[in-house]
């Protein structure tokens, strides 16, 4: 069976003390609302095998949290990233670029 991406689920902003990730804002797509362009960038950067935490959630205060639900058909792919500047500026993870390709689609749509 093919898995079909069926919701894309993204919070995304600074998480000041005493916040929690789920007190960020939250943009939900579902089905036929999912942009061709974030179906297309998911696939291209093969992001549902990338799941997991990535990124120091240790650096910088208030700390820049970005978190993808990617939901398909029969499976769940969760993606936290902190401190998403930080670590792509410092570090030479090509997981990392590939996630905030995807999320910079994510935040144009």
């Amino acid at each position: 069976m093919v898995q079909e991406l069926e919701e894309i689920e993204y919070h995304k902003g600074m998480l000041e003390k005493g916040m929690k990730p789920t007190d960020l804002p939250v943009r939900v797509w579902r089905g036929t609302k999912i942009p061709a362009e974030v179906r297309e960038a998911v696939n291209d950067e093969k992001l549902l095998s990338l799941g997991g935490d990535y990124g120091n959630k240790n650096v910088g205060d208030p700390m820049e949290y970005d978190y993808l639900k990617l939901v398909l058909t029969g499976d769940t792919v969760e993606i936290t990233v902190f401190n998403r500047g930080i670590t792509l500026f410092t570090s030479d993870n090509e997981r990392v670029r590939r996630i905030h390709r995807v999320l910079c689609k994510l935040d144009e749509a």
